[in-house]
């Protein structure tokens, strides 16, 4: 089996290997070219029949997708070649002229990515939804089983493990709410060559909504190219919700190393030290957690994108976007693992705590699981 040089080191994952893979990125430029054709044909700006001809010339599939996207520095863009593949399969002029009519490269690669976040905000999701199930368990098997509570890693007042689970559990929730709102708010980005659809005139509007529409896209007021917020609000998304299971991952491997030892999970060996039970799953995602933060931060800390085209920043979104998703594919899978093969140690938590009787966290840890209930279901 075969993958990325990503996931073979274990920052990514098969499925979103593949969506962000060459053929998934120009199937994604095909489908912002086929629906721009058949808009065009809704508004009645393109004869019905012949926008239906370049639509199903966008769906025949491409043979070298990572040819054609490596053409982008050698022209500039990956779109002439794309272009000019949809073109040669046409009949005539009339039908040609339609291919890409009114719109430019950031158009095509910024609805594309559009797509493709969806995509993988819907992978991302479904692996937050199963992490959540097993904390929810996790919470509601332990609720009451006393547990010391740590401050500076220092042993302060006792808590119950139940409690601390839901305390992980709380905030995923609050990810998972924010993830599936973020996918339902992803727009469309169509303004033609400077922003303002002057090819179509006032037609702008009308052929712009019937996009939106057939893409399943919102449709933004103003064409949104060299205002990033709406990238940036996906980016801050996803790395925020990969913070929070670094929170989880670390106090996993505080709480299973050597001397404590009140959880266990799969472990892995040692080349030198064959006695070591490291808990491998728990690194994987903290280490996956940093390669996200910092392709988040390419993103986030780019240059504004200068007047009416970006200088680069825009084009380093093209690799920044794909590593974060990778990334956060990969954190979501480790966690999952961790706390899948999590076994609770009772009597080493219940010496620790000694005496002292746990404060009452019931109420609290129910609050969590009936938050559960509404966001997830059963």
């Amino acid at each position: 089996m075969t993958g990325s040089p990503l996931s073979i080191w274990g920052f990514s994952t098969p499925e979103m290997d593949e969506t962000f893979a060459a053929d998934s990125i120009v199937g994604a430029i095909l489908r912002f070219e086929a629906a721009l054709a058949l808009s065009l044909g809704d508004a009645g700006i393109a004869p019905v029949e012949e926008a239906r001809a370049v639509a199903e010339a966008c769906e025949v599939k491409v043979g070298d997708a990572e040819g054609l996207l490596a053409t982008t520095w050698e022209t500039g863009t990956p779109i002439l070649a794309i272009v000019e593949l949809v073109q040669a399969r046409l009949v005539s002029d009339e039908e040609r002229r339609w291919v890409h009519y009114a719109s430019t490269t950031q158009d095509a690669i910024d609805t594309a990515f559009a797509l493709l976040s969806k995509e993988a905000l819907g992978l991302l999701e479904s692996g937050l939804f199963a992490v959540a199930g097993t904390m929810r368990s996790l919470a509601e098997e332990h609720r009451d089983q006393p547990q010391m509570g740590r401050t500076f890693l220092q042993n302060a007042l006792p808590t119950t493990f139940g409690l601390r689970v839901a305390s992980w559990l709380d905030p995923v929730l609050t990810h998972l709410e924010r993830l599936r709102q973020t996918r339902e708010e992803l727009a469309l980005q169509f303004g033609g060559p400077v922003g303002n659809l002057a090819t179509l005139g006032d037609d702008g509007s009308l052929v712009a909504v019937a996009l939106a529409r057939r893409l399943d896209l919102v449709a933004p007021d103003v064409p949104w190219h060299t205002d990033r917020t709406r990238v940036r609000d996906v980016v801050n998304g996803v790395d925020d919700a990969v913070a929070s299971l670094a929170k989880i991952a670390a106090d996993v491997a505080l709480l299973a190393q050597s001397g404590i030892g009140e959880v266990t999970t799969r472990a892995g060996g040692s080349s030198s030290i064959p006695h070591k039970k490291n808990p491998i799953d728990a690194v994987r995602a903290l280490a996956a957690v940093d390669v996200c933060h910092g392709a988040a931060a390419i993103v986030r800390g780019g240059r504004p994108h200068e007047l009416d085209r970006s200088l680069g920043s825009w084009q380093a979104e093209w690799a920044a976007i794909p590593l974060l998703f990778s990334a956060a594919s990969a954190v979501i899978e480790a966690t999952r693992a961790f706390l899948d093969s999590l076994e609770v140690n009772a009597s080493a938590m219940d010496w620790r705590a000694g005496e002292t009787p746990s404060p009452p966290s019931t109420a609290m840890v129910d609050t969590v699981l009936a938050r559960y209930e509404r966001v997830v279901g059963r």
